[in-house]
């Protein structure tokens, strides 16, 4: 096996989180977020509370990149905190269900919005993104990077060209429009939450960061601070350009916004580069996530094939199951039924790790303890609890499902019965490696 070498430098890491948070949920969510939360006030506190909540869950996760700094970042917490056998299940779980499932949704997205460009059938067009990823993927890690920098580039520049457009269009009379439907705050918060999340992801590159210790706080708290400014000057500039009528209620406020500014031309280029931010974010599950299967592989709770990296630090076969499972998705179409099936599975498999932090500070209590501790990790948990409960409540046959998979992981560990098997992890400070 060739081991994973430290190419990547913290702009690099820094550029893949904002791909792997800035997607077209913020252009979505910002007019059913004012719709749901009651009105504009409402939404701006939900907004900012929210992001504070993010860098209490920074916090957490800077402390556990310190203090276990492995390929596979959260799966890697669970193994420390509750060993083989919780790791194996939580790993799988996501490894080979959730993950290809979100991916795949990620790829049909993208594709509804690119179809209207391209005379294909959706399902071919997608299964060819899909793969035309996987074959960059395979350039490596560093090329990767040097991809995410430029999708990066073109998500910030719609997000300016947004809130300038909004800007230049100064505050139109207000007409007081207020919503003729029932609010739902929680959808409202859940709305938020999930344009939020993503800035955890980078965690599984630890052994492809150089310094670490260092560099992942940074890009952290950096991805969190930069996308609440990003994510509240849209909300505003959008909410006082539409004069807080229907428009900014709607499903895409940020297109009526081009649309009025500079017309058809306007709404065209947004869309493009919309698209363009789509294309990203599947390029991130691409990138980062087969490192989970490697990991399980590496420890001894998976085929140890799938612990092959090529010389460009690309672990080929793990990427290659995460393609085939998601292009299997992609193909039946069951990618849909599936993530709502296994929603709740997600949601607690999400708490395991967040709750991995109060049992590794105590496993290895070597580093520092964050300024935030205990109140922003205990807020972050909480947080997570009460939306997975919701969840749950809003789909019990999804909370059955999911109890149904973790039990047949859990009997699939009980029956192959694998040797965990502790990883030899790189010095955090090494630099291995051109």
């Amino acid at each position: 096996m060739v081991p994973l070498k430290r190419r990547l430098n913290r702009i690099d890491a820094l550029a893949i989180t904002l791909s792997a948070v800035i997607g077209v949920g913020v252009f979505r969510n910002t007019g059913l977020v004012l719709h749901n939360a009651g009105g504009f006030v409402e939404a701006t506190v939900l907004w900012l509370v929210v992001g504070v909540l993010c860098l209490g869950g920074a916090s957490l996760y800077a402390d556990l990149s310190g203090r276990v700094p492995e390929v596979g970042g959260q799966y890697a917490y669970v193994r420390v905190a509750f060993g083989g056998r919780a790791a194996f299940i939580y790993g799988w779980l996501n490894a080979g269900v959730a993950i290809p499932a979100r991916q795949a949704t990620t790829v049909a997205v993208t594709v509804e919005v690119l179809s209207p460009w391209v005379p294909l059938p959706q399902r071919p067009l997608a299964i060819a993104l899909l793969l035309v990823l996987a074959v960059l993927t395979l350039g490596g890690i560093r090329a990767g990077a040097i991809g995410q920098r430029i999708f990066t580039v073109g998500k910030l520049a719609a997000i300016a060209i947004v809130v300038g457009l909004a800007i230049s269009l100064g505050g139109r009379e207000s007409v007081g429009y207020e919503s003729l439907e029932p609010a739902s705050f929680a959808a409202a918060v859940g709305a938020v939450w999930y344009t939020y999340l993503g800035w955890q992801d980078v965690v599984v590159l630890a052994e492809e960061v150089k310094e670490p210790r260092r560099a992942l706080p940074f890009v952290l708290f950096g991805t969190v601070l930069l996308t609440m400014v990003l994510y509240m000057a849209i909300h505003v500039t959008v909410y006082v350009a539409l004069g807080g009528g229907e428009e900014a209620y709607g499903k895409l406020p940020a297109l009526e916004v081009a649309r009025h500014a500079l017309g058809d031309t306007g709404e065209n280029l947004l869309r493009g580069l919309m698209l363009w931010s789509m294309v990203g974010v599947a390029a991130i599950g691409v990138l980062l996530r087969p490192r989970i299967a490697m990991a399980l592989a590496r420890d001894g709770l998976g085929p140890r094939p799938l612990t092959k990296v090529s010389s460009v630090g690309t672990p080929y076969v793990a990427l290659s199951l995460h393609v085939f499972i998601a292009l299997v998705l992609v193909s039946t179409g069951s990618y849909k039924q599936l993530l709502q099936l296994i929603s709740f599975a997600m949601g607690v498999m999400g708490l395991f790790e967040i709750a991995s932090y109060f049992v590794v500070r105590r496993k290895r209590p070597e580093l520092p303890t964050s300024r935030l501790h205990p109140w922003g990790p205990i807020a972050f948990l909480i947080m997570s609890g009460a939306l997975c409960g919701l969840g749950a409540y809003s789909n019990p046959m999804g909370v059955l499902t999911s109890f149904g998979i973790i039990a047949a992981i859990a009997l699939l560990y009980a029956m192959t019965r694998p040797k965990l098997i502790t990883p030899e992890v790189p010095p955090p400070g090494a630099t291995a490696g051109p």
